[in-house]
């Protein structure tokens, strides 16, 4: 899904009379095709797709024009697309680097705001601005640039720790954001998209397993942290909680807790595992 926006930068919208002063000599003109896309890379998949709800329309874009030319200072930034007055903001002549950012002000991916819904897009390219060449027509794609991360159970996970689960992302900004579900509660109808700034976080949880019986307390399960050291921008990571070997029978047997298809904890027990099974002490 991509959203298409185009504007004119320092159009030379008027004429002038021979004899008067040309008031944008030495200035040119910049055609700006924006675009933005919801392709994101992914740790376990080649690709994915981010929510379309999430994905800004190009208009809603700020733009950030920094002079590439050493001799020549300038910065500045409109807070929309729509902000950008075609008529009287001109640019003089020299090399530009041109930027579209999510936001009101540019801030980058390292200090963008973190939380549910909350994505980073931003996409920029240098060009040259020249009078001799006419409109100069360049077309930027503004992709996501900070970190997308989903935690989710299984059907077998949710079953299993039928009392519910808390569990906690923690980024290296402080952030800390709730994940999990409530007892006998079913799946969320809109699955949460946490995004964070691409440095080092953490998932850390507990869940708890239902009622053996009236006598017996549930058993809560405490999960060792997983930790992200090195996030890449750009990129969605999936977490995914499983267990496996609840629900045997036997008088022996083995619980697995799976995280991404691979086993981050087993505990061998001699008891019933299937906790409907086990008798009632009190009988």
């Amino acid at each position: 899904m991509k959203r298409l926006t185009t504007i004119l930068l320092a159009a030379l919208l008027w004429g002038c009379g021979k004899d008067e002063p040309n008031p944008t000599e030495g200035y040119g003109t910049l055609a700006l095709t924006a675009e933005c896309t919801n392709a994101v890379a992914a740790a376990t998949r080649a690709q994915a797709e981010l929510p379309a709800k999430l994905i800004p329309t190009a208009n809603e874009l700020g733009l950030l024009v920094e002079s590439a030319d050493p001799e020549y200072e300038f910065t500045q930034v409109w807070p929309s697309l729509d902000d950008y007055d075609s008529e009287n903001d001109f640019l003089w002549a020299t090399h530009y680097k041109i930027t579209l950012f999510s936001g009101t002000e540019y801030v980058g991916a390292g200090q963008s705001p973190e939380g549910i819904d909350q994505p980073y897009f931003e996409g920029s390219q240098t060009t040259l601005v020249s009078v001799g060449r006419g409109t100069t027509k360049i077309r930027i794609t503004a992709r996501l640039a900070n970190t997308a991360v989903r935690i989710r159970f299984t059907e077998r996970f949710r079953g299993y720790f039928g009392n519910g689960a808390k569990f906690k992302l923690t980024t290296e900004a402080g952030n800390e954001f709730e994940a999990g579900y409530a007892p006998g509660a079913p799946p969320a109808k809109a699955e949460k998209w946490y995004f964070v700034r691409p440095a080092e976080f953490s998932i850390t949880g507990e869940a708890t397993k239902q009622k053996p019986s009236a006598t017996q307390p549930a058993q809560t399960i405490r999960f060792a942290e997983t930790v992200n050291a090195a996030p890449k921008a750009g990129t969605l990571y999936t977490y995914t909680f499983d267990v496996a070997g609840a629900g045997d029978t036997g008088d022996t047997g083995e619980e697995t807790f799976i995280l991404n298809d691979n086993p981050i904890r087993t505990e061998t027990v001699d008891e019933e595992l299937n906790d409907d099974a086990k008798p009632d002490p009190a009988n």
